[in-house]
């Protein structure tokens, strides 16, 4: 198929005057459209119901912290409880930012 200097030209501006969503309209009007969220508590629960209150609030959960200085990892996310997460909650933060939690075992004294 052979596109005449026209066609492409009529495409352009037909494209151009059709309303746009999301990122295409980001494109282009150059609008800036970076959502802010509300960082959720998370402090006292399991580490598996915070992350998902995070990631629902629209932040990405990073490694967590073992309080204890072992270096553990969370295997099953819900034997782990919250002691403190940053950025703190009710922090209005960019959508897409990261969120660390520092837990500890449940059995941990």
């Amino acid at each position: 198929m052979t596109v005449t200097a026209t066609q492409s030209a009529e495409s352009a501006q037909s494209a151009q005057s059709t309303p746009a969503t999301g990122p295409a309209r980001t494109a282009q009007t150059g609008a800036s459209t970076t959502a802010i969220v509300t960082v959720p508590n998370g402090v006292g629960m399991n580490y598996q119901a915070a992350q998902d209150a995070w990631r629902a609030a629209g932040l990405h959960v990073s490694p967590a912290v073992d309080a204890t200085g072992a270096n553990r990892l969370p295997i099953v996310d819900s034997n782990w409880v919250v002691l403190s997460q940053d950025p703190p909650a009710g922090s209005r933060v960019a959508a897409g930012s990261f969120i660390v939690a520092t837990v500890k075992k449940y059995s941990d004294n």
